[in-house]
């Protein structure tokens, strides 16, 4: 797998990515805000290739103080979806921040769909919001304290 940073020539691909998973994980709604993220936030979000197919991005920053990180917008192509890309990204993201903190709270948010997924790499259940995203797609806000 080679990983890239994202920059704007990106931009159509994971479009694709995120339309592949609306309804179920994404709502329409969110397509929005994901555009205006890839139009503000490129400095730590990346893009991930199986040869020369775009199949996952996602990225991460961190808050002011460098206390606390945030994992965003991670997603896999849905055709790509149990292929082993999403643990590679996970992990990607994981191991970034881990070169630059090695002792920091990562959060994120996903839905009823995928806070399995985080569970197995460490991630806890901070707080669960009915219909959080939308009607049908809850909110679980979710923590991992990386430690030294």
């Amino acid at each position: 797998m080679r990983v890239g940073t994202y920059n704007h020539k990106y931009f159509k691909s994971c479009i694709k990515i995120i339309q592949s998973n609306i309804p179920k994980y994404i709502l329409p709604s969110e397509q929005f805000n994901y555009e205006n993220f890839l139009l503000r936030n490129s400095k730590r979000y990346f893009v991930f290739f199986k040869a020369n197919d775009l199949v996952a991005c996602g990225g991460y920053s961190f808050n002011k103080t460098k206390t606390k990180a945030v994992l965003s917008w991670g997603l896999v192509h849905r055709k790509h979806n149990n292929k082993g890309y999403g643990t590679y990204l996970i992990k990607y993201r994981l191991n970034q921040i881990k070169k630059y903190h090695s002792d920091i709270k990562i959060c994120l948010d996903t839905s009823q769909y995928t806070h399995q997924f985080f569970e197995k790499f460490g991630f806890k259940i901070n707080k669960i919001s009915k219909n959080g995203y939308g009607e049908g797609l809850d909110k679980y806000d979710m923590v991992f304290k990386l430690g030294k």
